[in-house]
C-alpha cells in the first residue's frame, strides 16, 4: 500500500475542496438564501441526522434557532416534513468569547508565506473580508486542512483551488507552522479535476443503499461510475472492477478527482470514493447512511486504503 503515515500527512493535505465545489455544496446541500445573522463568525454548522418523531420545529428548538432558518438553510418548502435518516444542516452558535479573544483592532492586511492550518470547528469560509458583505464559499468540517496566506482583523485568508481567497474566522483555525513552498502551491492549483469533485458533491446527502438506483439512493461504486460517466469517462459497475481501470497514483501524488479504493477484512476491494483535496474524499458511506465527505487519514479508512486510480 502506498505509504505515508496518517499523522502529519502533508502530501495528503492538498488544497481544501474547490471554490467551484464549495459553492455547489453550499447551495445544493443547505439550500439558498439562508437567514444570516449579523455575526457570522460566531456561528458553526453541523449535519443533523433526522430521527423518528423529529419535526422541523423540534429540531430548531434543540439547536436554539428558528424553524424558518432550518427551512431556508435546507431549501425546505413551508409545509414539507422531514423523514428519519434525512440529513439537515443546522446552525450552532459559538461562544462569543471565542471570537473576541482574537484582537480585532488591527484591520490591515498582512500577507505571509503559505502555510497549513487545521480547522478546529465548523466555520464558514466567506468570499469577502469583513464578512458582512461576503457570500459563503463553503463549510469545512473540523479536522479539515486549509492553506493560509494572509490575515486581516479576526480572519485568515485561505487559498481556494481556483486561486481566489476565502476568509475564515481565526478562532476556527489552528496554524500548524508547516510551510508550503510557492512552487508546490502553484502545482496544486494547476492540477486535478475540480469539475469531477464539483459534480460529485451535488450528491451529498443522497441515501446509501447497496445496489442502489439513482436518484433515490446510491452505493459507492454507482456514485463513482455516475460522476465519471457525466464527464465522458466510462467505468465498470463494481469497485473491484473499477480498481483495474486507469493509471495507478501514489498517495503523495493524489490530486482532486482521483478515485480511491479500499479493501475489506478479507483483502477484497469493496469500497471507493473520489479524492477532493486537503486529505478529504467524497463517497457513498454505508456507515453514515448517505453520500458524505471524510478524511482519508482517519484510521477507519487509512488502514483499508488499497490505492488510487486516475482516469
Amino acid at each position: 500500500m502506498p505509504g505515508i503515515p496518517p499523522q502529519g500527512a502533508g502530501a495528503l493535505k492538498l488544497i481544501w475542496s474547490t471554490a467551484l465545489g464549495c459553492v455547489l455544496l453550499a447551495t445544493a446541500a443547505w439550500g439558498q438564501s439562508p437567514e444570516w445573522p449579523r455575526s457570522l463568525a460566531s456561528l458553526g454548522y453541523e449535519v443533523y441526522q433526522v430521527s423518528a418523531g423529529d419535526t422541523v420545529e423540534n429540531i430548531a428548538a434543540r439547536f436554539g434557532i428558528s424553524p424558518e432558518q432550518v427551512r431556508n438553510l435546507n431549501a425546505l418548502p413551508g409545509g414539507a416534513q422531514v423523514s428519519p435518516g434525512q440529513s439537515l444542516a443546522v446552525m450552532r452558535s459559538r461562544p462569543a468569547e471565542a471570537e473576541t479573544a482574537v484582537d480585532a483592532g488591527d484591520r490591515s492586511l498582512r500577507e505571509f508565506d503559505p502555510q497549513y492550518g487545521s480547522v478546529l470547528f465548523a466555520s464558514p469560509i466567506l468570499s469577502q473580508c469583513p464578512p458582512a458583505a461576503g457570500a459563503v464559499h463553503f463549510q469545512p468540517a473540523a479536522g479539515s486542512s486549509v492553506i493560509v496566506t494572509c490575515e486581516q482583523g479576526c480572519h485568515f485568508g485561505v487559498v481556494m483551488i481556483d486561486g481566489s481567497t476565502g476568509w475564515i474566522s481565526k478562532s476556527a483555525v489552528r496554524m500548524t507552522g508547516e510551510a508550503i513552498p510557492p512552487a508546490q502551491l502553484e502545482t496544486m492549483l494547476r492540477g486535478g479535476r475540480p469539475d469531477i469533485v464539483q459534480y460529485a458533491l451535488q450528491y451529498v446527502g443522497t441515501p446509501y443503499r447497496y445496489g442502489g438506483a439513482l436518484p433515490d439512493n446510491v452505493d459507492c461504486s454507482l456514485l463513482v461510475q455516475t460522476v465519471f460517466s457525466a464527464r465522458g469517462i466510462s467505468l465498470p459497475r463494481t469497485a473491484a472492477e473499477q480498481f483495474e481501470v486507469g493509471q495507478p497514483v501514489e498517495s503523495p501524488n493524489l490530486m482532486p478527482g482521483d478515485r480511491l479504493y479500499f479493501i475489506s477484512s478479507t483483502g477484497r476491494i469493496n469500497h471507493t470514493g473520489i479524492y477532493m483535496g486537503a486529505g478529504q474524499f467524497v463517497h457513498a458511506s454505508a456507515r453514515r447512511g448517505c453520500v458524505t465527505t471524510d478524511a482519508l487519514a482517519e484510521s477507519t479508512y487509512w488502514r483499508r486504503f488499497a490505492g488510487a486510480r486516475r482516469s
